[in-house]
């Protein structure tokens, strides 16, 4: 990971779920989620849609494989979060989709 790291993505993603995080819980650690987040969304993310999703992470066999709800781009194959809940996901999901592009 790049040391500036694209403009401050980590403290801004940082700040974005900290000021959700009554509605994460007080255990949710926004530092090592925004370093992970930004981490995918520079390295990994593809899609070029401006909105971000939280869906089921389904198996083979079209059941979910736990409560995991993966957060991605609305038009991606790869997700930057698993969430435990669908509350945290779309919490996360709203943020990146205020502050990401």
């Amino acid at each position: 990971m790049k040391a500036d790291h694209a403009n401050g993505l980590v403290e801004r993603v940082q700040a974005g779920l900290a000021g959700r995080e009554h509605l994460l819980g007080r255990d949710f650690d926004c530092h090592a989620a925004a370093r992970r987040i930004a981490d995918r969304y520079l390295n990994a993310a593809d899609g070029v849609s401006g909105f971000w999703i939280a869906r089921p992470r389904w198996t083979d066999g079209g059941r979910p494989t736990r409560a995991i709800f993966e957060v991605l781009r609305s038009d991606g194959r790869v997700g930057v979060w698993d969430a435990l809940t669908l509350r945290e996901g779309e919490e996360i999901a709203h943020v990146l989709t205020t502050l990401l592009p």
